[in-house]
């Protein structure tokens, strides 16, 4: 007999309740559940052989540490945590299970967020895309639909990209440099400068100027091009609504 369609296949949702229990819901009463502030399924553990690994990323809005069970995870991860529309996040909260094929399949989405006041079930793209990936996609539509989910599939940063996120996720939190510093430099920047010559003109140690320049950047206080490789010598500008 062959599989029903996706409209009518049941989809169960799986995740741990905020006091560690574990509970399974059909999707279409999941929509009220809080996903983004619970703890993961089931945390990632490494093994020999295991192609991935345990890694932390930071989530500031609300000094959550997410882990992470790959390098492409952590990478989105980041992205999410520069994103100022979102708020809590958790890796990992939930699972979907369907039956097809006689047998029970599942997705665990890598995150979910609270973007902009809504729901976010995010999954992280993997390298190459396989009929089971693709299978997995199309039920997450249909159970984000029952569920008034948004869906968002993220591709991790690589090359210029990447290297330019690293420098910024280091520079998130300056540790000894004033409030009063970050509103000095961000009034030499109302045009477009270099980093170098704003923190000059700010009066600014080097070092430390150039980090607190990467840390606006990553507020997006600052702008600059992110094609291109991030150094002391990239121009920058505030933000329109400076």
């Amino acid at each position: 007999m062959p599989d029903a369609p996706p409209s009518q296949q049941t989809i169960t949702v799986y995740y741990l309740d905020r006091f560690g229990r574990r509970r399974e819901l059909p999707v279409k009463q999941a929509a009220q559940v809080p996903f983004e502030q619970l703890a993961p399924l089931q945390m990632p553990v490494p093994y020999p052989g295991r192609q991935s690994f345990v890694t932390k990323a930071w989530a500031s809005a609300t000094g959550q540490s997410l882990a992470c069970g790959s390098l492409r995870q952590q990478r989105c991860a980041m992205l999410l945590d520069r994103d100022p529309e979102v708020a809590a996040r958790s890796a990992g909260p939930m699972e979907l299970h369907w039956t097809r094929g006689g047998g029970v399949q599942s997705l665990r989405p890598d995150f979910v967020a609270l973007r902009a006041g809504r729901r976010e079930v995010i999954c992280v793209q993997p390298k190459e895309s396989t009929d089971g990936w693709r299978a997995g996609q199309e039920l997450l539509a249909q159970a984000a639909v029952v569920a008034d989910w948004r869906v968002r599939v993220m591709r991790p940063p690589d090359g210029v990209e990447l290297d330019n996120l690293m420098l910024l996720y280091a520079a998130r939190s300056p540790q000894h440099l004033a409030l009063g510093d970050a509103e000095a430099l961000a009034r030499h920047f109302t045009s477009a400068r270099t980093i170098r010559s704003g923190v000059r003109a700010a009066g600014l140690p080097t070092f430390t100027g150039v980090d607190l320049a990467y840390h606006l950047i990553w507020k997006r206080r600052l702008h600059t091009d992110m094609t291109r490789p991030l150094t002391p010598s990239s121009t920058a500008w505030l933000g329109e609504d400076e």
